[in-house]
This record gives structure tokens, sequence and C-alpha cells, in this order.
């Protein structure tokens, strides 16, 4: 985790220095960071300026982009999407499952919680992540606070 995190800072650092915001175009790979590649480790669906549209999170490089809501963020299908929490309709965290491609991924909507962040929150709500297992469907994600270190 302590490598990942020193990664993430450099990334983060180049990332900012490029003029302009990333777009991820049509028929590119748009589940991977526009800038450096890597997945997202959750999704964001925003409040202000940019509210109700969802950003994916890079796990990397802090990047986030734009993609519709109401596609799969893996396989960018349509049909069989459904949204899980641990509480209620109104939880600021959420897991996004799709049926075709068998994935899911979280997303947090800070119209509910303005302070959810999308790596904190992704490690704290873990229990959430059991659930999905539980019901069949894998992460389309990582997050690489989870790795294991190195024992004692």
């Amino acid at each position: 985790p302590f490598i990942w995190a020193a990664l993430s800072l450099y990334w983060a650092q180049m990332a900012s220095l490029i003029p302009g915001k990333a777009r991820a175009e049509y028929g590119e790979a748009r589940q991977f960071c526009p800038v450096c590649g890597s997945m997202p480790v959750s999704s964001m669906v925003q409040i202000g300026t940019t509210q109700g549209l969802r950003y994916l999170h890079c796990n990397l490089c802090e990047t986030e982009w734009h993609v519709v809501r109401i596609k799969c963020s893996n396989c960018e299908q349509t049909r069989d999407l459904n949204y899980w929490s641990l509480e209620n309709e109104d939880a600021a965290v959420k897991a996004e499952s799709c049926g075709d491609c068998g994935t899911y991924l979280k997303i947090l909507y800070q119209e509910k919680d303005p302070k959810v962040e999308a790596v904190a929150d992704d490690l704290a709500s873990l229990i959430l992540d059991a659930k999905m297992e539980q019901e069949g469907f894998a992460r389309s994600s990582i997050n690489p606070f989870l790795f294991p270190g190195e024992g004692e």
C-alpha cells in the first residue's frame, strides 16, 4: 500500500500538469482512465455544476472522467443493471451490478452525502463487497489499499 500511495501521488502530480480535462472518446476503452490507463476504484455522482453526472475515479492518478449513468462502466450494456446497498434506497454508497458481464462497481452519491470520497468510502464499505460476492458478482475494479502488505 505504501508503494501504491507514492505512485499515486506521483501520477496525480503528473495528471495535474495535463492542460484541459481528460475525456474518454466514443469507441475507446472508456472503462480505463484516459490519462494513465488504470481501472477506476469507484464512480461518483456529483453535485454542483456537474449535478447528477457520473464520473469514474482512477485508482492511480486520481483523474475523474465522465461516463453515462445508465450504462455498465465495464461492458457499457444497459439491459440488466441493478443497484444494491446495505442500508436503504437512499444510501450514499451503492454497488451497480451488471447481469450481462457479471461485474459490479461502487457508485457514490454526493447529493446524499457531500463528504463521500472515492477511495476512503470504497474501503469503508467492504461489507457491501462481501454481499456482492455472495450474489455472484465480481468486482470490476481494484482498490490498491486492499493489497496485502508484508507480514511481520
